[in-house]
């Protein structure tokens, strides 16, 4: 076995076993108690070690044996003379087919002067053999008398899955019983309640005393011991409602080992470990073995419902915790914030047989520890669909202040090589938060706009950024709009020589535009404005005009950033509003720029003009 696995360890019940094993020193019958699954060979085994007498184990149950109860007994308990009388018997068949007519193979000319007296012989052996298959029937009262007049026996007779016998069975065994009673101790194992004849009080005549397990098999007995073996493995702390809900279904030393053993399955030979949480993924394997309704739920990602009758009640809640349909319907559909993903999040990855996808956290944990090329890669990929992007949003607060400065300045640099990412908003959203929470931010008055502007000011002039590139940070990553901005810049100047030598004058510009309300007003837009534009570099040419949903790169309004490979982009000449209201771009817009637009056709780009009509209703 795999060193790694949970192996469970042996329950001591020597004390008990030698308690025992000392009555069976008398011929006694005994009912040992247990239902299946719960213990009772290993104990019996148990027994066996502290005892002197031999253990003849019979189960009827099991067996498909043709023989009658009473012959099968008889067998195991006197296996010699049991034996010496079956040859007997095909040694006599085999006499008299021999000695008869029947079959001569003139083995009879062997006798000489004896042969008339063998030939006698011979025909009474064949009598014999003939009267014995017309008695067939009755041969048990030759293994019954015999039987009775055995003497005591040093050996024990145990009588397993009595319990799981058929009423036949039962009954043919009490009358065993009632041939070797008081001959040898006599062990009916079985689960009591189960027994046919119970109505009838008839066990209760025959049995001297009923046996109970040892209290160290007790199901509540055996799980706090198994909680405490998860515990010390996984290095956690499982929930008091896991344990005591656990618990309350009193599952036994099978149920147990079956439990382990996809435990196991699960974790080790699977390599789940570290990719789910540990609680989440044992109640999974739990409803897979035991409530196979839930499970099957969960594997269909049908959801799981719950009346209010089958809600617990403060009672049962305090002593049990939440009831198991509870349980699942709350792993189903709640997301607990934390890494690994829980099953809400993650849930083909703790269905049973699959393997893992997700990282580890200790994998991450390593991944975020220092500046790399792959922590920067990992930062400008990832959406809210990746384990980075999860596990960001589940650490990011445990993280020090030392570590989130790292990140964010890390953000910084990546910000403004144009890249962007959910993952990279989160962390500017997250540093955001630990200065000014977002119920400190709304509604959003003019000071706390002010504070918000200048604490990144403050943050992102120490990292070199000019004034065009902290408005193009806070508005990129969702600190503040571009009309917050324009309420908080309103001494923007345009055509200045600082202007010229920003380095995002698209943002600038467009929150220039905002604080005089003119955003999108382009007939309003006076000549300096146009002047203002021909400074802009062909990147900021473009994603100004795709701001301004004049231009389209065919990537969506967010990529603004981003030139496409063929640099092929569409420009809207005209725009419907309705069936029958529109907006022409062609005088107030296309007119002004198309001298640039040829410029930039000269150096690779592909322009093509068409009507934008999503809200055109043919």
């Amino acid at each position: 076995m795999d060193e790694k696995f949970i192996v469970l360890e042996h329950i001591d019940t020597s004390n008990a076993a030698k308690n025992f094993s000392n009555l069976l020193s008398e011929s006694r019958t005994y009912f040992l108690n247990g239902s299946w699954g719960s213990g009772k060979t290993e104990f019996l085994n148990e027994v066996k070690k502290n005892s002197q007498q031999k253990f003849i184990t019979v189960d009827f149950w099991r067996l498909t044996d043709t023989r009658t109860t009473i012959e099968i007994a008889f067998s195991k308990l006197h296996p010699f003379i049991y034996w010496c009388i079956r040859i007997f018997v095909v040694l006599l068949v085999a006499v008299s087919l021999l000695m008869t007519n029947i079959v001569d193979i003139g083995l009879s000319d062997y006798f000489g002067d004896l042969k008339p007296l063998f030939l006698k012989l011979g025909g009474v052996v064949a009598l014999i053999v003939a009267i014995w298959q017309v008695f067939k029937k009755k041969s048990d009262e030759l293994y019954c008398f015999l039987l009775n007049k055995m003497s005591k026996s040093s050996k024990v007779l145990i009588i397993d899955d009595f319990d799981r016998m058929s009423e036949k069975q039962q009954e043919e065994s009490y009358k065993l019983f009632s041939l070797i009673n008081g001959k040898l101790p006599i062990v009916f194992v079985g689960d009591i309640q189960r027994v046919y004849l119970k109505d009838d009080n008839y066990l209760s005549k025959i049995i001297d005393r009923q046996i109970e397990l040892p209290i160290v098999l007790h199901s509540s007995n055996i799980w706090k011991e198994y909680f405490i073996t998860l515990e010390n493995k996984f290095n956690l702390v499982l929930s008091n409602d896991f344990k005591k809900r656990i618990s309350s279904d009193n599952r036994n030393l099978r149920d147990r080992f079956r439990f382990n053993d996809y435990v196991n399955q699960e974790f080790f030979s699977r390599g789940k470990l570290g990719h789910v949480q540990i609680e989440q993924q044992l109640w999974i394997i739990y409803a897979y073995l035991f409530y196979p309704e839930f499970y099957n739920k969960l594997l269909e990602n049908k959801k799981i419902e719950i009346s209010k009758d089958e809600k617990v009640d403060i009672t049962e809640l305090i002593s049990f915790g939440f009831t198991i349909k509870e349980t699942f319907v709350d792993i189903q559909q709640k997301d607990n914030k934390q890494y690994p993903l829980c099953f809400a999040k993650n849930r083909k990855g703790y269905l049973l047989y699959e393997e893992p996808l997700n990282r580890t956290k200790e994998e991450l944990d390593t991944l975020f520890k220092d500046d790399s090329k792959e922590l920067r890669r990992e930062l400008r990929i990832s959406d809210n669909s990746t384990d980075f992007y999860q596990y960001l949003a589940y650490q990011f607060r445990t993280f020090s202040y030392k570590k989130k400065k790292e990140l964010l300045n890390i953000v910084i640099s990546e910000s403004l090589k144009y890249y962007d990412s959910p993952a990279m908003d989160y962390i500017v959203q997250g540093v955001l938060n630990d200065y000014l929470p977002i119920y400190k931010r709304s509604p959003l008055t003019d000071e706390t706009r002010a504070k918000i502007v200048e604490k990144w000011e403050e943050i992102l002039k120490e990292k070199g950024l000019d004034q065009s590139e902290i408005i193009y940070f806070i508005e990129k990553h969702g600190i503040l709009s571009f009309h917050d901005l324009g309420l908080y810049y309103t001494d923007l100047e345009l055509n200045t020589e600082y202007y010229r030598k920003l380095k995002r004058k698209d943002f600038f510009l467009i929150t220039y535009l905002c604080s005089v309300d003119k955003s999108g007003k382009f007939e309003e837009w006076d000549h300096y404005i146009w002047e203002a534009l021909d400074c802009f570099s062909d990147r900021e040419f473009l994603s100004f005009w795709i701001l301004q949903s004049i231009v389209s790169n065919g990537m969506g309004f967010g990529s603004y950033d981003v030139i496409p490979e063929n640099k092929k982009y569409i420009i809207w000449t005209r725009r419907y509003l309705s069936s029958h209201e529109y907006v022409d771009y062609n005088d107030t817009v296309i007119s002004k720029i198309n001298d640039r637009i040829c410029k930039m056709k000269s150096n690779g780009y592909t322009f093509i003009k068409e009507i934008k009509k999503e809200n055109l209703i043919e």
